[in-house]
């Protein structure tokens, strides 16, 4: 399986196509209003099988209308607590950002749980829910390929902010522990920044230190 990183910049966040056999998964459409994502489908001769948001902050979803427009089949999957972030400017956290107009999309998203797994590519991709910088934020584990897409919950050296609408410090040991218990070598694709591996941010990564304690106001 390839694993094709799309990004404009370091300033937001990082798509990812998977794709095998003719066949794509997009992971967290957040390059706004380009059709970037859906030409590099195309002009791959890629079918999109489905569409996976690790989140619904508008930064990794502005990407959809235009990936469904041309593939319009493509189930999306997201949290099923968080499937109204997709139409309210508030949740999805784009009124607070003065340079692009309030995100609201009419999408219809499948809403998916803890421990559930899709059948995509023809491997189990696993749903890893890790609900504390948005309620609804889960992690895609792909346990025959060893790695994981973590969104905003997990960073190379840093973890996700959790001061954000529905965000939970108080759900970060119990979130973060998921991860820590993944094997060591899993390689590790954030929604922002460079790739990393569980055994690096077990070494490195404050938060993921047995001597971590959050600040639960």
């Amino acid at each position: 399986m390839l694993v094709t990183l799309l990004n404009e910049s370091d300033f937001v966040s990082n798509t990812y196509v998977l794709s095998e056999d003719g066949q794509a998964v997009v992971i967290d459409p957040g390059l706004g209003d380009t059709p970037a994502i859906r030409d590099f489908l195309v002009r791959h001769n890629l079918k999109l099988e489905a569409v996976l948001l690790t989140h619904g902050h508008f930064d990794h979803i502005r990407g959809l209308p235009y990936l469904l427009e041309t593939f319009p089949d493509a189930p999306v999957y997201m949290h099923e607590s968080e499937v109204d972030f997709l139409g309210d400017p508030r949740l999805n956290c784009s009124y607070l950002d003065g340079d692009i107009p309030p995100v609201s999309l009419s999408i219809k998203a499948l809403g998916v749980s803890d421990n559930d797994s899709l059948y995509l590519l023809k491997k189990d991709i696993r749903v890893v829910h890790t609900p504390f910088h948005t309620r609804g934020s889960v992690c895609y584990y792909i346990p025959q390929e060893k790695m994981i897409f973590t969104g905003d919950t997990l960073f190379r050296s840093a973890i996700g902010r959790s001061d954000l609408p529905t965000g939970s410090p108080r759900s970060i040991v119990q979130s973060l522990a998921k991860l820590k218990s993944l094997p060591p070598e899993t390689k590790v694709y954030p929604g922002h920044e460079k790739s990393t591996t569980i055994e690096r941010e077990l070494k490195f990564n404050t938060y993921l230190r047995k001597e971590y304690i959050p600040n639960n106001k």
